[in-house]
């Protein structure tokens, strides 16, 4: 049988006893998410995050172009109305109309509120890129105040199979980031 040290004894012992509340708690996400399955069998995300602004410049910041544009992604179009679309570039020496550029088409919205849009073109590069279409995505504007909001992206509809695990593990995070971007861009 192997015993420890007396003092390495001490510390084990103190370290154990010690109260939950002493010891550090682990950080906070960045984001708010939860995760589930619905009952048709097909996963679902939300991220959410408060930004300290009103409901109406968040809303603005994927309605209105010149808000995009300051922090999105410069090579940008928005059409805004149902049937309407958001395109984006990721390459800043893309163009609008270029084939590998994101289009997000507006396929419900209550204003300030609620955004709602279906992929209708993604670029090569995006993992389970077939499948994106067959998705859909929410943004949610919930007022806490006249000037503080929380805002919540969600994306449903990712059956079982191998496009919708890669496009589930890469929204699923990178709507969180999407969330921090803004909210870094509207607190400034």
């Amino acid at each position: 049988m192997r015993y420890l040290p007396a003092a390495a004894f001490a510390v084990t012992l103190a370290l154990s006893a010690a109260p939950a509340a002493a010891m550090p708690d682990p950080p906070k996400p960045a984001f708010d998410q939860v995760k589930g399955t619905a009952a048709d069998g097909a996963r679902y995300y939300e991220n959410s995050v408060v930004i300290e602004a009103p409901a109406s410049k968040l809303w603005a910041a994927f309605t209105d172009i010149n808000v995009y544009r300051l922090w999105a992604v410069p090579v940008s179009a928005i059409d805004f109305r149902l049937g309407g679309a958001i395109e984006a570039s990721y390459d800043p020496k893309g163009h609008l109309g270029d084939p590998q550029n994101i289009r997000n088409e507006f396929i419900a919205y209550i204003p300030d509120r609620l955004l709602v849009f279906r992929n209708v073109q993604a670029p090569d590069g995006l993992p389970g890129k077939d499948d994106y279409g067959k998705t859909v995505k929410t943004l949610e504007f919930e007022s806490l105040g006249p000037n503080r909001t929380r805002v919540t992206v969600s994306g449903m509809g990712f059956a079982p199979g191998e496009g919708f695990d890669k496009l589930y593990a890469f929204f699923s995070q990178g709507d969180g980031q999407m969330l921090l971007s803004l909210k870094n861009a509207m607190e400034k």
